[in-house]
This record gives structure tokens, C-alpha cells and sequence, in this order.
């Protein structure tokens, strides 16, 4: 399907094209569902169910990144599922889109997931960063105990909860949502590009 390596490869037809976009774009379609359901997930639990919000005036900005990320992960992962359509497109002559078309389609694809990879490696970086500096400023040689207790040393802040490496654990599926997205778009762009006459 894929000849990265032969430089004389014929070039690939519509059909090759549509068999392609269908196969990979259900592989997208499902891989990054699967993926975006714990980040989805921890978002709207976080947005509806956290008790510290009652009292806040407004949503941080890593929450609004957060929520920012997740729509363009559901958009991505609606685009590829709107690769199978354009499959479907392909195989009939008098629908056929042109190749620049298609090769739009795809580019939009993979910026949608290099945007989904870089708020996400941002969110990550932030929230590591910060489970970091609490650690570190942790007296050394201190003994950890379940927070609300009595006698405990170290609050409740300066630990690292469940919820903690949940919402970094949604961030790492988001990361690699957007990586499975762009790597199809660029196995997808790689082919139509291949395809040397728009007119096949």
C-alpha cells in the first residue's frame, strides 16, 4: 500500500487512494476514540463535579486549554471519519473530488493534530512541572501519611493524589490521539501525492 523506499513506485490511483482513506481513516476514527475517552472524561468531571469550583470565580487556563484541546480532538477524530466519506467520493467518477481537494482535506487533518499534540504537551508540561516543585520543597527525610489525618507533615497540596496522575494520564492519551492522527494524514498525504494525474 505504502512504498516509502521504492522511488520508481507507480503512482496510486483513486481507487488505491479511497482503499487508503477508508482503511487508515477507520483506523484514526477509532484508535483516537478510544483514546479521547478518558480526557473527555476527566475534563467534564473536573468542569461539573469538582467542589472547589463552586467557590471560584471562572474556569484556569489550563482548564480552558483543556477543554480547547478536547473540542479539536472530537473535530479530529469526526475528520477521520470523514475520511471514509471521501473514500466513498473517490470511487465514483462523477463525484470524485480533485486531488487538491482531497490533499486540503488531509492538511487540515494534520494541523488540527499537531494542535491537539502541542496544547496537550503544554497542559503536560504545566501540571508535571508543578507536581515536581511540590515534591521538591517536601522536607527531606519526611514520612508521607493519608491526608486528614492527625499529625500527617505534608497537606494535602504537596501531594501527588489519584486525581493527579489521572489528569496527566488523560493528557499523555490526548498526546498520542493527536500523534495516531497525524501519522495517518501524513501516510494519507504521502499517497495522494503519489498520484500524478489529477484527472485518473
Amino acid at each position: 500500500m505504502f512504498d516509502f523506499l521504492n522511488p520508481q513506485a507507480a503512482s496510486s490511483t483513486p481507487r488505491q487512494i479511497a482503499r487508503s482513506l477508508r482503511w487508515l481513516g477507520w483506523i484514526g476514527f477509532w484508535l483516537q476514540a478510544l483514546l479521547g475517552f478518558i480526557p473527555i472524561l476527566v475534563v467534564v468531571v473536573t468542569v461539573m463535579f469538582s467542589p472547589g469550583r463552586k467557590h471560584s470565580s471562572g474556569l484556569s487556563v489550563g482548564l480552558w486549554l483543556a477543554i480547547a484541546c478536547l473540542v479539536i480532538l472530537i473535530f479530529s477524530i469526526y475528520w477521520c471519519f470523514r475520511y471514509t466519506q471521501l473514500a466513498n467520493k473517490l470511487e465514483i467518477p462523477n463525484l470524485r473530488p480533485a486531488k487538491s481537494q482531497v490533499s486540503q482535506n488531509l492538511k487540515l487533518g494534520l494541523l488540527a493534530n499537531i494542535a491537539i499534540m502541542a496544547i496537550a504537551v503544554l497542559i503536560t508540561l504545566s501540571r508535571v512541572g508543578e507536581l515536581t516543585f511540590k515534591m521538591l520543597i517536601m522536607p527531606q527525610g519526611s514520612t508521607v501519611i493519608i491526608p486528614n489525618q492527625a499529625a500527617t507533615m505534608v497537606t494535602q497540596g504537596a501531594m501527588s493524589t489519584p486525581s493527579n496522575m489521572i489528569a496527566i494520564q488523560a493528557m499523555v492519551n490526548a498526546i498520542t490521539a493527536g500523534l495516531i492522527g497525524a501519522i495517518v494524514a501524513l501516510l494519507l498525504l504521502y499517497q495522494v501525492g503519489q498520484r500524478s494525474n489529477p484527472q485518473d
